[in-house]
């Protein structure tokens, strides 16, 4: 889902970061790596990390232009470029949920032999998955495309590294029926940060993906964690945030 202008506007003149745009989100830049076709995955530059200020490397990048004309240079002169400039992200740390229970109460109710060893492995997995933003990417916002949230959280795996938004809800539903309320507390919790400080929870965590969302499904994830903690005071201090999340899709 695209946001509209008048939208998209307002978050990028109430938030620095959302300007920190032209490297993973648009440029020359951008546009050069991609269409040069550096690396199978068009995911993978745009989740490398800055070695230096934005600012520097697009200074940096338009001399490079001007040796060939302004125009792109070789494949080889920008892959020396990115090499120079750039270097693996390496922004999520692994992460133990302090909830985390090798054998849930789930387990018990299961009867089924195979099914109750398959359960156990499935809630394993919670650990195999289980990630945390590194504080440099707090202190230096500017050189990763990776938005910063405080808490730990689960992802879905494989290139996908960072917290998605409709995923979580699935998620949600495997962290309580394993006990780990805690866990889908500050998972909850890093979506409230990021309306608090975008305005929109993105289809993802990073900045390339702040222009879109995903289905809404952040009070579902409410609903059910208050369904099984019964925490209403969790949801009386954050109203406000739920309520601009409403808003932000029924206006």
């Amino acid at each position: 889902l695209t946001m509209d202008k008048t939208t998209w506007e307002s978050i990028q003149t109430t938030d620095p970061l959302a300007d920190d745009n032209n490297v993973y989100c648009h440029g020359v830049l951008l546009h050069d790596v991609q269409m040069a076709r550096l690396y199978p995955d068009s995911k993978t530059f745009v989740d490398m990390k800055l070695k230096y200020s934005e600012d520097e490397v697009v200074s940096k990048y338009d001399e490079l232009r001007k040796q060939f004309g302004d125009k792109t240079p070789p494949r080889e002169k920008i892959q020396e470029f990115v090499e120079e400039n750039f270097e693996n992200g390496d922004e999520l740390e692994e992460w133990t949920p302090s909830d985390f229970n090798p054998k849930p109460s789930l387990v018990d109710r299961v009867t089924d032999p195979l099914l109750k060893t398959w359960v156990e492995q499935l809630n394993q997995i919670f650990l195999t998955l289980s990630r945390k933003v590194k504080a440099d990417v707090k202190v230096n916002p500017g050189l990763y495309s990776l938005l910063y949230v405080p808490n730990g959280f689960i992802v879905p795996g494989g290139r996908f590294r960072e917290l998605y938004y409709w995923d979580t809800y699935w998620i949600i539903n495997g962290l309580l029926l394993c006990d780990m309320a805690t866990t889908a507390r500050g998972v909850i919790e890093n979506f409230f940060y990021l309306i608090r400080n975008y305005h929109i929870i993105p289809n993802g965590s990073r900045k390339y993906y702040l222009q879109r969302s995903q289905p809404p499904l952040l009070i579902p994830m409410v609903e059910l964690y208050y369904k099984f903690t019964k925490d209403l005071e969790f949801i009386k201090q954050n109203i406000e945030v739920l309520e601009e999340e409403f808003n932000f899709w029924m206006n």
